[in-house]
């Protein structure tokens, strides 16, 4: 084969060499995360020795064997290579957001390559879900920072940072977003950033909703990722975050230290408690020491903050013989709480009642009701604790909402099937339809239930538990959005 013929070739070598690094690189971050994280589970091993030598025989042949021999042997690498990584996906897909960050920031690996080679495997994959943009974001800003510390300054310029991810997604699948449209969905997050660098109180950074609005925006601009003008836009703006929330929380970290010193002085003169204003210190002292085990791994999160912002108000009103605030439910095996769902939000309030009186209607011993009254054992459990004030750990309130949840999108189910020939009402379409966007937040929590380390530390039964819950709420709002579809 002459050099000419060769060349195209040598292009064919050196992009499947570049993919076998991606995929190699890949399989040893889920073996450690195993290791790190899910020892019980173990984890598959996909063997690629054999695969690798194939690859580097490769590049003897080049110049030995005919051009159509060559080229056969090109594509049924590529096959095999296809194979492997649909494998990996399979595998990875069980694992949670939170595990891609946990590992990242317990294990810290000081090669720059490893976060870079895992965007390359997941930039490769054709299908994309919530959970791959979640883990793409991460490790892009991981990439761009040059380090997996949460509390390190960026240690490239942006135009450093768009030429790694020009380099990234050199070659690959052209982006769904083209060129002209692109400056403007950067253009959105660079005006974010401007205003989140602009922010300076905490609350103001979450309770106006822009860490939310941030997340909403890449949510907006998934098929983007893949271009890197945006890519490098929207990780400009998560490090400005970064980079203000720390700032943030230093400064509210002194007015919390003042609070927990007063509560512990009126704690102290208080004498023996009323049960209520015990359960709202005990329930401070526990996210005073979440927040504190989270800071000393340099993995704040921001609603873990606005925890214990709300319990240390509880506290202090409830040890002055003031009202506490409405009562709010703690995290205990994941990161990050679970947003607070009040009895008087507009949307969880409603749904909480139906779904409480449901479970007070079908607790007598005869009674029967339609299928959405069909609670699973533990579901009965967490409502009959919230009913009678006890307070919830994470899981459970996931539990309590996912049911609730159900009952909703099981009971606008039905409705908008009685509309026969008709046209859905629209007061009916847009409680659907809130229906189905608060549907990804609780599923979120119980992936980061089912993906925490306690969850295999013996109560298998909780997770199965969890699972059970989880496919339930799914598989009602997958009828609820197929019954809309057919009638929209």
């Amino acid at each position: 084969m002459s050099s000419e013929q060769s060349q195209p070739f040598e292009r064919d070598y050196i992009r499947l060499t570049e993919r076998f690094k991606a995929l190699s690189t890949f399989g040893q971050f889920l073996q450690g995360i195993h290791r790190a994280f899910l020892p019980v589970l173990g984890g598959h091993s996909l063997e690629l020795g054999s695969l690798y030598e194939e690859v580097k025989a490769l590049s003897g042949r080049l110049d030995e064997q005919p051009p159509e021999r060559v080229a056969e042997r090109i594509r049924a690498l590529d096959a095999k290579l296809d194979t492997a990584a649909v494998e990996l996906r399979t595998e990875e897909m069980t694992l949670s957001p939170s595990l891609t960050r946990r590992y990242f920031e317990k294990v810290r690996p000081a090669d720059e390559r490893i976060p870079f080679y895992l965007l390359r495997f997941y930039l490769s994959q054709s299908e994309v879900d919530e959970n791959m943009l979640d883990k793409v974001d991460y490790l892009a800003t991981v990439a761009a920072a040059g380090s997996p510390d949460p509390v390190a300054p960026a240690a490239r310029s942006r135009e450093e940072v768009r030429v790694l991810f020009d380099r990234l997604l050199g070659g690959a699948t052209p982006a769904p977003v083209d060129d002209e449209v692109a400056p403007e969905i950067a253009r959105a997050f660079d005006e974010l950033a401007s205003r989140i660098g602009e922010t300076t109180e905490f609350a103001d950074l979450a309770g106006e909703g822009r860490l939310e609005e941030l997340r909403t925006l890449k949510r907006r601009a998934a098929r983007g990722l893949a271009h890197p003008e945006i890519l490098t836009a929207v990780v400009s703006c998560n490090l400005t975050a970064r980079a203000v929330f720390r700032r943030l929380y230093e400064k509210e970290e002194r007015a919390l230290r003042e609070a927990s010193d007063r509560i512990t002085e009126l704690e102290s003169r208080a004498g023996p408690m009323e049960l209520e204003a015990e359960a709202a210190v005990r329930r401070f002292r526990e996210s005073r020491s979440a927040v504190d085990s989270q800071a000393a791994e340099g993995t704040i999160r921001w609603r873990q903050l606005l925890d214990l912002q709300h319990s240390a108000s509880a506290a202090l009103k409830a040890l002055g013989q003031g009202k506490p605030e409405p009562r709010e439910q703690m995290g205990d095996v994941a990161e990050e709480e679970a947003p607070v769902r009040e009895p008087e939000d507009s949307f969880w309030g409603p749904c909480f009642r139906r779904f409480l009186a449901s479970v007070e209607d079908s607790q007598g011993e005869n009674s029967k009701g339609p299928a959405e009254l069909d609670f699973e054992t533990w579901e009965r459990e967490a409502a009959m604790r919230w009913i009678t004030s006890e307070p919830l750990s994470k899981s459970e309130n996931a539990v309590l909402s996912a049911a609730a949840l159900r009952v909703k999108a099981e009971s606008e189910t039905g409705a908008a099937r009685d509309c026969r020939g008709s046209e859905v009402p629209p007061e009916l379409l847009a409680e659907a339809r809130a229906t189905l966007s608060h549907v990804s937040e609780i599923d979120q929590t119980f992936g980061e239930l089912v993906g925490a380390p306690s969850a295999f530390s013996g109560a298998r039964d909780d997770a199965r538990h969890w699972m059970r819950t989880r496919l339930r709420l799914l598989h009602a709002a997958s009828a609820l959005w197929i019954e809309l579809d057919r009638r929209i």
